[in-house]
């Protein structure tokens, strides 16, 4: 709240004050009687200039922040804070590029009284003249070009955000778009739409559109430039009205949601080495392979819908009627098998600034459904379990049985999942029955919570975060650059295009310092990774349940057998 407060002291009063407080530094310390007969006039300047804009600007806060307290008070949100922020956002007029020529103009100012160089003064009046007749010209639209634009929203202009395609595959290429219908631009205006988008998808949504968008109907879009796995909710966009020079910026509404659904994709499941077992029933992951047998039959006559594959030939020709064979015992039996997720990460640093973590999830999810469809293939009977996020944005376990051609609701499902604090493994496994074998699909940081287990057997498949995370992270000025190949000219050119707030010393600082801060958060994830990584395996397998090593892959995921269950589990959760 004190960072709000100094903000609308500075913008309300610093803008209009300051040249008056540095006219009367000067004359401390530098001869200024030449000039002295001239304040007459540069009070009437002020008059005719500083002080309309003044008033401008405080009708202008006050009308546009006076209808949006009132929403505040209605939705229940109203904090001093929040006043604040409001207040600090309508009041935030001019743009750092503003700033600039403001400052320069007052930097000539005092080159002219300190140095007595009278050419110097034709700058300093030129450039305050031209900032303040700006400033004015805003403040004055300020004042009801918002009211206007928003009364042209309720009856027929529009701004709306759309995401073509809406749902995608992971990798896939997807396209922002922003439609404009009848919306009001003023002339020697701009309308800017500005949305920084989840660092994940690599993109900052950006445009303008001048008188063009009077028209019936005004499209722009924009590519997005990484899709990876996730539901992701877009917005609400902040719309803005800039002056041609770019001295002020006109702050109308927050608005224009869109969502993008980006879908896991389904890998390749190899399994190179399946643990060996000493008990008599196979692991729940092996492959069974069906081998020459010499089972007895039973022999009866062939009735509709039987598998004809069955059908027995030469007894059929001896018998003159079609018969089929009937096994005594089933070679391969159908289980019910619980596939669990384990997206548990304990609140704290890691989860709340980690970077790159969600990468290790996203090898998890593909592991988790294409596992998923490898047992509904074979017949098992298969429940998902994850924690995901639901239409509303709440966080809750999901559970969803697997049936085949049903792959799209499990991919869904592994869209919206995320990683979350609240439900450990037994909180997961809670849905597991007498007779029911579970798998788990894991990359943990921290050892797994102690419980029982009722069912039969326990399997984890687990990932190595370290092997997760395997791989060069960028240099700073890689980052910087957006790429390799953009690295080296990065030095020699503007990083953004020609006369863009963000070529800006201040701006390029921030940026420097938002990447630099993401490639530490990602250091530390790769420490922790490898100091915990192999700890947390060990003890994994000392808990004497059969263990997996994923090793992820471009297409393909290879699962390594470790060691295999020492026993089963009876009903009591305990293994005997």
């Amino acid at each position: 709240m004190i960072r709000h407060l100094f903000g609308i002291a500075f913008h309300l009063f610093g803008l209009f004050v300051l040249p008056f407080v540095v006219a009367f530094v000067c004359a401390l310390f530098f001869e200024v009687s030449q000039v002295a007969h001239t304040a007459p006039i540069l009070l009437f300047v002020s008059a005719v200039l500083i002080a309309p804009a003044f008033m401008m600007l405080v009708v202008g806060v006050a009308w546009k922040s006076r209808r949006e307290l009132a929403l505040l008070r209605q939705a229940g949100r109203s904090s001093p804070t929040a006043v604040a922020a409001t207040i600090h956002r309508h009041v935030a007029l001019v743009t750092p590029r503003g700033w600039a020529v403001f400052v320069t103009g007052l930097l000539f100012v005092v080159l002219t009284l300190g140095a007595k160089w009278a050419d110097l003064s034709l700058v300093a009046v030129l450039a305050l003249t031209v900032f303040y007749g700006v400033v004015g010209v805003s403040t004055f639209l300020s004042a009801f070009i918002v009211s206007h634009f928003e009364a042209q929203v309720r009856k027929r202009a529009t701004v709306e955000r759309q995401m073509s395609p809406a749902v995608i595959l992971a990798g896939e290429v997807a396209e922002e778009r922003f439609v404009f219908r009848r919306v009001p631009v003023p002339p020697l205006y701009f309308l800017l739409v500005e949305d920084p988008l989840p660092p994940r998808l690599a993109t900052v949504s950006r445009y303008a559109v001048g008188a063009g968008a009077r028209r019936e109907e005004l499209l722009v879009a924009g590519r997005l430039r990484r899709t990876p796995r996730g539901m992701y909710r877009l917005g609400p966009a902040n719309i803005y009205y800039q002056d041609a020079l770019g001295f002020t910026r006109i702050s109308v509404a927050s608005m224009a949601t869109a969502e993008l659904k980006i879908l896991p994709r389904f890998r390749h499941l190899q399994i190179l080495e399946p643990p060996r077992s000493k008990l008599e029933k196979p692991d729940i992951l092996t492959r069974p392979h069906r081998f020459p047998t010499e089972d007895h039959f039973r022999f009866r006559e062939y009735q509709s819908g039987d598998d004809t594959r069955r059908i027995h030939w030469k007894l059929s020709v001896k018998q003159g009627q079609m018969q089929i064979r009937t096994p005594e015992t089933k070679e391969i039996s159908t289980k019910n098998v619980l596939l669990v997720l384990d997206s548990f990460l304990p609140a704290g640093r890691m989860l709340d600034d980690a970077v790159g973590v969600e990468e290790v999830l996203d090898k998890l999810v593909e592991t988790w459904i294409s596992m998923a469809k490898e047992l509904v293939e074979r017949g098992d009977r298969v429940t998902i379990v994850c924690a995901a996020r639901d239409a509303k944005g709440e966080l809750k376990v999901e559970t969803q049985a697997c049936q085949k051609g049903g792959h799209v609701r499990w991919q869904d499902l592994g869209a919206r999942a995320i990683w979350q604090g609240r439900w450990d493994i037994p909180a997961l496994l809670e849905e597991a029955g007498k007779q029911t074998h579970g798998v788990i699909v894991s990359s943990r940081f921290q050892a797994p919570a102690p419980g029982g287990f009722a069912g039969e057997s326990l399997t984890w498949i687990f990932l190595p975060p370290e092997k997760a995370l395997e791989g060069k992270d960028p240099t700073l000025l890689e980052a910087l650059a957006g790429s390799t190949v953009n690295a080296f000219m990065w030095l020699f050119r503007l990083p953004f295009p020609v006369g863009s707030d963000e070529n800006g010393f201040f701006a390029q600082l921030r940026i420097f310092r938002d990447q630099a801060a993401r490639l530490s958060a990602r250091k530390r994830l790769r420490e922790v990774a490898r100091r915990d990584g192999q700890r947390v395996f060990r003890q994994i397998l000392a808990r004497g349940d059969t263990v997996y090593r994923l090793e992820t892959g471009q297409g393909t995921h290879r699962l390594v057998g470790v060691v295999a269950g020492a026993a089963r589990y009876g009903a009591g959760g305990k293994a005997a």
